[in-house]
């Protein structure tokens, strides 16, 4: 119908606000490596590039009107966790506040997805902060 306001779905709002957290704290990761005048890009490049795919995920989960969104949330959720406790004396506390929303949109997103998707999304944000976690090591 013209005219009828949209209903917002469960979780969306803190999925929306942990898509623009993650994507500012890519920007302000990049803008403190360039400070320092680093050198090797690569692995910056690897991570912001992980770190945004987290904020895509968040994004998604906030747009999508399925109940199988709860999968992208579970990732960004995840991911984001992970990713703040690794870089915990750097990006980490912006990462984690990030992930507290995304966290708090997957639980409500939850509430009307089925068990096989919540179990993807919960599988699919630990294998997201183990990732991080190797990136780091690699890297």
């Amino acid at each position: 119908m013209i005219g009828t306001p949209r209903e917002r779905l469960p979780g969306s709002v803190p999925a929306t606000v942990a898509a623009g957290l993650t994507f500012a704290t890519a920007i302000v990761y990049v803008a403190i490596i360039v400070s320092q005048g680093e050198e090797d890009l690569g692995g910056v490049i690897v991570i912001t590039a992980f770190i945004s795919g987290l904020g895509v995920a968040a994004l998604a989960g906030a747009v999508r009107a399925a109940p199988d969104r709860v999968i992208p949330l579970g990732i960004a959720s995840g991911g984001l966790m992970g990713a703040a406790v690794v870089s915990l004396f750097s990006i980490g506390l912006l990462l984690l506040v990030a992930g507290v929303f995304a966290l708090v949109a997957w639980m409500r997103a939850g509430v009307g997805a089925s068990s096989r998707d919540q179990l993807l999304g919960g599988i699919g944000g630990a294998i997201a902060a183990f990732a991080f976690l190797l990136l780091v090591i690699v890297l």
